[in-house]
């Protein structure tokens, strides 16, 4: 399973667990027999409290969830590959023509005579009643009981190791929940001590079409400086996201060009998410757009990196947590992916994206702010998470003093080709000091 599917199906237990708190329903695309699907009602049901809980224990129990969801999701997957062997040959049987089901016969009535009790599939039974008159008929309803005692054995199987999986999770969750309530509660502190960086979080989170807010208190207070020729907001708005088949871009019905990846085409088409063209008001001034190898997404996933270094200290830290918060928030409301990086000495990383890895924010956040500060590592870390499938044309946000030396030429090279693709480079820069990262970035806020 990709991660891509992987994550869509993630996606739609979070929407279950959501509709169903609400309203007691679940939506499209969870209703109905699924092993996982009833486990989440389950456990929302035996959890009357959520619905009245602090919205961020809310979350963090959710995120617990779907990381335990996420391990049953690899659980069953390796389920269904050790079956596959088994499906295929039955599969092989079910269309195989008289003389290769005969051929078969032995191999088959072994294997599921080792495989499977006299209740749930009568092999010997069928065995005995074999002739060269009946044959086919008989092989014809041996090969639907074999699916179906198949079928069942896959789904107790799914089901046993679910149960044995869920009764430690749910004994641990109350201590873990409680741990990513803390992380959550702090971060949410740091942002609500800076308000104002909302509307720049929102222009990297791609929520914005405009960054020209010259009229406004926080352009004056967090001035750019720098302003990117990179893209302009009316060449943003020439590509948004809706379910106009004729707008759609062509990359997007590539997608339908192999059965594990149509299911996210069906699904960005019912939540209105495929990339189309838009074209302006008629009344609108238009400039002559700038011809682009692939213009960017709407919306996208998010790269932080974070300076951890000994001078960012303090208030520092506090602006780069409230920073970090206000793009989690957009991340996580939206269902984007979020990658983090720390820096100082060395670089850390920590996919956000992930069910569960809220958990270790709080420890990976516990070992900051020491030591000098090594920009060449974080920015050779981002350029790689931008080669992943996950991350193609994400923003980057550096949040630093920039207390450090612009990249190497190589490593500027490869900024210049992503930037070439759609990703902008972005800084957030705290403190006074002048740095040369004006002409290599898109974008620097500055806050003193």
């Amino acid at each position: 399973m990709t991660d891509s599917r992987k994550q869509i199906l993630l996606n739609y237990f979070a929407d279950g667990f959501d509709t169903y708190l609400a309203d007691g329903r679940m939506p499209a695309g969870v209703e109905g027999d699924d092993v996982l699907a009833q486990y989440v009602r389950g456990v929302v049901d035996r959890n009357p409290n959520l619905g009245g809980a602090d919205p961020d224990y809310r979350e963090a129990f959710k995120d617990n969830m779907q990381a335990f969801l996420g391990e049953m999701i690899d659980g069953f997957e390796k389920i269904d590959r050790d079956g596959e062997p088994e499906q295929l040959l039955h599969n092989r049987f079910v269309n195989g023509s008289p003389g290769e089901r005969r051929a078969m016969w032995r191999q088959v009535s072994q294997l599921t005579g080792m495989k499977y009790t006299q209740a749930d599939l009568d092999t010997a039974g069928y065995d005995s009643q074999l002739t060269a008159a009946n044959e086919q008929v008989i092989f014809d309803m041996f090969a639907r009981e074999w699916g179906d005692a198949l079928a069942r054995r896959t789904s107790r199987t799914k089901h046993n190791l679910l149960s044995s999986a869920s009764a430690e999770w749910e004994k641990s969750c109350e201590r873990r929940c409680r741990q990513d309530y803390r992380v959550r509660k702090q971060l949410r502190k740091s942002m609500n001590r800076y308000p104002q960086l909302a509307a720049i979080a929102g222009i990297i989170g791609r929520r914005e079409n405009t960054v020209s807010r010259d009229h406004t208190s926080l352009a004056r207070r967090y001035s750019p400086t720098s302003i990117s020729t990179a893209v302009t907001s009316q060449e943003i708005d020439r590509i948004t996201t809706g379910n106009d088949l004729e707008c759609t871009i062509p990359t997007e019905f590539s997608y339908l060009a192999h059965p594990e990846t149509e299911l996210i085409f069906m699904m960005r088409y019912s939540l209105r998410q495929l990339q189309q063209f838009s074209s302006p008001g008629r009344d609108s001034s238009v400039k002559a757009p700038r011809a682009e190898v692939n213009p960017r997404p709407a919306q996208g996933p998010i790269i932080v990196s974070v300076d951890t270094s000994s001078s960012m200290d303090g208030r520092a830290s506090e602006l780069a947590l409230a920073m970090l918060y206000q793009l989690l928030e957009i991340a996580r409301s939206e269902k984007r992916q979020c990658y983090l990086i720390t820096f100082s000495v060395r670089s850390q990383a920590i996919d956000l994206s992930q069910p569960g890895e809220w958990r270790r924010l709080e420890s990976f956040l516990s070992n900051s702010y020491t030591g000098g500060t090594n920009g060449e590592q974080m920015l050779r870390d981002a350029i790689r998470q931008l080669h992943t499938e996950n991350y193609s044309m994400a923003d980057v946000l550096i949040i630093s003093d920039f207390a450090f030396a612009t990249p190497l030429p190589a490593t500027l090279s490869a900024m210049r080709a992503e930037q070439h693709l759609g990703t902008r480079f972005y800084g957030l820069k705290i403190g006074r000091l002048i740095t040369p990262y004006a002409s290599v970035l898109d974008k620097i806020w500055t806050v003193e």
